[in-house]
């Protein structure tokens, strides 16, 4: 026999309610974490383009993003190798576009001159 809430002693009239305010109040809850989150990544992140020569295959491209994304201070990577360039978002108070070219240098790749998108 399954268990309902009138075997447990609970009334549907008296519970239905308060569980629909909490469910509503959960949702406001994470609408709201989810928004501020987006908001401040927005805020905080400065993008540059740099150009990098040495990459010749996607492994090279795969290696390039991984090093980079490592980096703290650095949100966000996209490696094109048919245009041979990286497209960064960093947090310039954390790490400069100096420092992301150097990691790209160390790696055996030539990184050209960064160029501030936003």
């Amino acid at each position: 026999m399954p268990i309902t809430g009138r075997r447990l002693g609970l009334s549907s009239k008296r519970w239905g309610p308060v569980l629909s305010i909490f469910a509503l109040v959960a949702i406001l809850l994470i609408s709201i974490a989810v928004g501020t989150t987006s908001a401040s990544d927005n805020d905080a992140g400065k993008i540059v383009v740099v150009p990098v020569a040495g990459m010749s295959c996607v492994s090279c491209a795969a290696a390039i993003k991984r090093s980079v994304k490592n980096l703290n201070g650095v949100s966000e990577v996209e490696v094109s190798l048919a245009t041979r360039s990286m497209r960064v978002t960093y947090i310039p108070d954390v790490i400069s576009p100096d420092r992301i070219v150097a990691a790209v240098n160390a790696l055996g790749y030539q990184a050209g001159r960064p160029m501030v998108e936003k």
